[in-house]
Order: structure tokens, then sequence, then C-alpha cells
């Protein structure tokens, strides 16, 4: 085992302007290209430099040791929950999750953990037009926390990513009380079934063409919604359109062609390989959510087994040992004389009991919509032709996640993809359908410095991250432990 780099104190300070180079074994380039004996260098959060094959003067990395660029996770609802949704109405176009998302959410250093650099964050699903999406990075940003560390929350990079349209009955669902009886606001919403909701879609859109057509003769009064829609019209924000059944896929693709959108993609597609072909034909790509393999596996974020564990035999907990860690030697009892539990332990399970995920729309929405879900769906879609990315959607919301973005990635070699095609759909293919191709997912001169190095070969299920570097900075250094 080589020691702990000589560089690890330069690599942790809070600067980048500093210089440093790391030498590996193999460099995955993100494209597919492999490079032995590969040196990197980084000088102001970029890297200036990769060369391959010669000497060099990096701190060479642990041997066995593999380096990648950070996962791209190009579908994600981390920091995304029901204070980022206006459900007052079906139509939300203008609402911008860079204004509401968590940038705080714990769901950022997860994604860490796991190797995720940076995200597309997509607006809940819960409303027809469901608002922009937005790209971040998960490190970085200034925490609203005053005690939290600099750097520790996720980093805004583009706050108009794209607007999303969700199809399907994720829209519809709870606009209506038992017996048609309408009595509140939000029951008084449309639409009811998924009829209603393309209907939506469809007078939403001709009515921003009427609005572009009065503005021009000088006669529309601004609209914040109808701007987004005629700025998805033109081409000037791209669109995604969530659908999962095979039958709303195609909908979004008849969508596309009867309003010439220009600027198109399919986000989650459970089904997509039941409608692969239709979806290759049309050249239209597709941000892949978690693949699953049953109903009840649909939840990507559900509980961990040492969380079920501690919800079964919760620890004992005493009032002298507040200071040790979760996981010492237990002393005291969990409950008070009066046999009620102890204040500190329900503190405890209240802060590690699950969270069902962020996104209100997604649980529900998944177990009634992937009944033909299949674990294979990336090497389906690959067999014809489809260009696509995967998705982690809510994988990181939960630490100790089996659904995490390098997971997806894993899952998709071991059901029949090719592992040279699997590391692109989660760096720079992942980062192209995201409008970031040009900054990250690569290891190439001029781009960010978003760096994973992995304990091994990146898509073998015993490999973990190393080192995990956003913006030349190091957030995650594991290389002690190694």
């Amino acid at each position: 085992m080589i020691p702990v780099l000589a560089c690890t104190l330069a690599l942790l300070a809070p600067q980048q302007d500093s210089s440093f180079s790391l030498t590996v074994e193999r460099l995955h380039v993100g494209d597919g290209t492999v490079l032995e004996n590969a040196t990197v260098t980084i000088q102001d959060g970029r890297i200036t430099a990769v060369v391959a094959g010669g000497e060099s003067d990096g701190e060479a990395a642990p041997s066995g040791a593999e380096l990648t660029p950070g996962l791209v996770d190009a579908f994600s609802f981390m920091g995304i929950g029901n204070a980022t949704l206006e459900q007052s109405r079906e139509t939300t176009a203008s609402l911008r999750v860079a204004d509401t998302a968590d940038l705080d959410d714990a769901a950022f250093r997860h994604a860490v953990e796991a190797g995720v650099t940076s995200a597309y964050l997509s607006p809940d699903s819960l409303n027809v037009f469901g608002g922009i999406g937005a790209f971040v990075k998960t490190s970085g940003g200034a925490p609203a926390d005053l005690f939290a560390d600099a750097g520790a929350a996720a980093r805004m990079v583009e706050p108009v990513a794209s607007l999303k349209i969700v199809l399907g009955s994720d829209p519809s669902r709870g606009n209506f009380t038992p017996r048609g009886r309408f009595t509140t606001s939000f029951n008084q919403r449309r639409p009811n079934t998924r009829m209603g909701t393309v209907w939506v879609v469809r007078r939403d859109f001709y009515r921003a063409m009427d609005y572009r057509a009065r503005k021009e003769a000088g006669e529309a009064l601004y609209d914040r919604d109808l701007e987004v829609l005629v700025a998805a019209l033109e081409g000037r924000i791209p669109v995604r359109f969530q659908a999962r059944r095979s039958h709303d896929l195609q909908t979004a693709l008849r969508l596309r062609d009867e309003f010439d959108l220009p600027n198109v993609l399919l986000e989650e597609a459970t089904e997509g390989h039941l409608a692969a072909e239709v979806v290759a034909a049309a050249g239209v790509p597709v941000v892949c959510g978690p693949a699953y393999d049953a109903v009840a596996r649909a939840v990507a974020s559900g509980p961990s087994l040492a969380e079920l564990r501690l919800l079964v035999d919760p620890p004992p907990v005493c009032c002298e040992d507040l200071h040790e860690e979760f996981g010492g030697e237990p002393v005291g009892e969990a409950h008070d004389h009066d046999g009620d539990l102890n204040p500190v332990a329900l503190d405890l399970l209240l802060t590690l009991a699950p969270r069902y995920g962020a996104a209100s729309g997604v649980a529900p929405g998944r177990r009634t919509e992937g009944r033909n879900a299949t674990p294979a769906l990336a090497q389906l879609l690959a067999g014809a032709g489809v260009d696509f990315a995967l998705g982690g959607a809510e994988a990181h919301d939960d630490a100790l996640s089996e659904a995490s973005l390098i997971h997806q990635a894993r899952t998709a070699v071991r059901w029949g993809l090719p592992a040279e095609q699997v590391l692109p759909l989660v760096t720079s293919r992942a980062a192209e359908l995201c409008g970031r191709g040009d900054s990250v997912g690569r290891i190439e001169a001029g781009y960010d410095a978003d760096l994973v190095l992995w304990s091994g070969p990146p898509l073998d299920s015993a490999s973990r991250p190393l080192l995990v570097i956003v913006d030349g900075r190091v957030v995650l250094d594991n290389r002690i432990d190694s």
C-alpha cells in the first residue's frame, strides 16, 4: 500500500489558487477512453493538463485506484420537497427550483459520498407544468447553517436548466374528493385524468402561441408563465417530459410534433423499453430514472438495513453519555422510570428515521406506473439505438443507499450493457443532456476539476470513493482508511 499522498495538506487547503498533480494507473476520461499511467494537473479549480504514458512529477495514487470524472446525476430530486411546489394551480411554469430547493439538504452530502459531484434538480411531479429545473454542484456553496463547514452546501450553477412537463397520473392524483365533491381549493384544481393532463398541456401551449402573437402586436400584458412557454416553443429552454408508461412517452412525442418543440428530453421513462424503437426513430434523448425490478422497490430511498435495525431495537441511551457517538458501548436505559422512551433516544430515532422520498409525487406514481419496469432498461434502450443517460432521482435522500447513481451504472452492467458504454451514461453523456457538456463529465484540459478516485474499477461493486474533488477542492478523503 502506498502511503498517504504528500499533497494531502495542499489538496485540503480551502483556496482554489493552488496547483497540484495526481498520477494514477488508470484514468477514465468519461467518453469510454481509458488512459494508462496518466497524470492530471489542476489549477484554480480547473483541469489544465492530462498526460498519459510518461513519467510525471505528480503524486501517485494508491495502487489499484482508478480516476473518473465526478459523476453527473442527470435526474435528481435532491433538496426537492413539498416546500418547492405550488399546488394551488396546475401550471407553474415559471416557478424555479433554484429559488426553492434546500441546498443544505443531507442528500447532497450523501451524493458526494457516492461520487456524485454535480446534478440536475428536477421539480416535483404533482403539477402539469412543474417549473424550471436547475443544475448544481453537490458541494461548494454557502450553507445557511452558521455552524456548518464553509462550502458544505450545494452550489447553484445554472438556475434555468429545463422546463418540466409531467404526463401520467401524478398531476391528477388527489384532485378530487369521494363522490366528486370539490370542497377545498386544492380539490377544485384540474386535471382529474390523464386526458385532462394532456388537455392542460395543449391549452397552455396554445395560450403561449396567442400570447406571443399579441405581444408582437403590442397588445399583451406581461405573463411570467407564458414567457417561459414561449421560450420553450422557441427552443431557448429545453423541455423535459416526465413520462413512465409507454403510451405517455408516445404522447410526449406527439406533443413535441404538434408544437414543433425543438429541444425535448424524456425523463424517467420506466417503460422506455416498450417504446424504444419509437423513441429512437424520433431522435429524442432519455434521462432514465432508477431501475428497479419490482413495484415494491419503486422508491429508491427506502429504509436502510441499519435504520430498520435501529427502529426495531433502539440502542440504550443515557444522559451521562451524551458525548458518546452512536455505536459506542450502550450505557443506561432507553426508557425512563415511567416506561416512556428517553427523550434523547427518541431524538436519535427521529433523526435517523428513514425518509421515503422528498418529492411528494414520486412514490405513488412509481407504484402505479411501474408494473412493466425492468432492471435491463439501459441495455434494451442501447440495443434499440436510444440516446440516454442515467439518473438517481431520490436515491441519495438517505445514506447507505443501494440505489445511488453508481449503483444504477453497476446495475446496467449486470443486466447486459457492456461496461465500456456505461460510465459515459453517468459522466459525459449525462452532462451533455444537462446542457453542461463543455464543463463537466470529462477529464480534459479546460474542464472543471470534478474528480473521483475509486479504490478499484468504478463499476466493481467492491469499489468505493477514496477521494472526491469538486472544483479543485477535496470534499471527501477516505484514503487514510484505505
